[in-house]
């Protein structure tokens, strides 16, 4: 369920039942109860169904009780024959939904990153590029998850290290029709090409152990090549292996539906 429809609606939901209580001559506090709680507890059976991450479910449920009680104290002491309103509940009004909008960015963003369109214009580097936008601690908080990147940050220590910049093509397009030209290009920090690396391309389905294993020839200094063909359709992972330097380095790449 898309973030802000879920929350600009649930709040829309919230004042309809507010309204449609009151017009039911409920008190406004029985009014605020179902306003509140409706949505609330839809919300809640819906997250058990599809957990979307206790920051998001936070949201929701703060949302809804807090636009219920706004209505609540608004008209709790108004006449049955309303005037026109005090500047000071629009005013709160305005301060509510203002937060609102910036809480549920701040998680869209932290869930999805930028846009790319807005990334383009606000990061810098984002149009020669791939820029990622989410934020690094929004991932499942499990052992194996914690894991993963650690691993993957240990990888990248090392290659910094190192000064290695590595550069992987045709990797993106292996299929299981015809064979691929895959290509690892290593550079050191000034440029010139590093030579005399083990370079090992693994290939295997995500949670098994790999079915392919193919070295990479050097056919140019810092240039090392094979041509490959996934065995099947479906979803791969490539685990690249770089020995040299004294260091031994593990990148991975899945390699979505086929």
């Amino acid at each position: 369920m898309n973030l802000l429809l879920s929350v600009f609606g649930g709040l829309l939901l919230t004042a309809v039942l507010f309204a449609a209580a009151r017009a039911l001559r409920l008190s406004v506090y029985w009014a605020a109860v179902i306003g509140a709680g409706t949505p609330t507890i839809a919300y809640v059976v819906h997250a058990t169904r599809a957990w979307p991450g206790l920051d998001v479910v936070t949201l929701h449920v703060i949302a809804y009780p807090t636009l219920a009680l706004l209505l609540f104290q608004m008209y709790a002491k108004r006449p049955e024959r309303p005037g026109r309103m005090h500047w000071a509940p629009k005013l709160l009004v305005a301060f509510f939904v203002a937060i609102t909008v910036l809480f549920a960015g701040f998680v869209h963003i932290a869930s999805n990153g930028l846009p790319p369109a807005l990334a383009a214009k606000l990061l810098p580097g984002a149009d020669t590029q791939r820029v990622h936008t989410g934020f690094a601690g929004v991932v499942a908080h499990s052992p194996q998850a914690a894991k993963v990147i650690g691993h993957r940050r240990m990888m990248e220590h090392k290659l910094d290290r190192l000064g290695w910049h590595v550069e992987v093509s045709g990797l993106d397009r292996l299929s299981p029709e015809h064979e691929q030209l895959t290509r690892v290009d290593i550079r050191d920090p000034s440029g010139a090409p590093v030579g005399d690396v083990r370079v090992t391309l693994d290939l295997g389905r995500p949670g098994q152990a790999p079915v392919m294993t193919q070295p990479l020839r050097e056919e140019r200094p810092g240039s090392y090549q094979a041509r490959l063909m996934l065995v099947g359709a479906g979803a791969w992972l490539a685990r690249l292996t770089l020995e040299g330097g004294g260091e031994r380095i593990e990148l991975e790449h899945a390699l979505g539906e086929r």
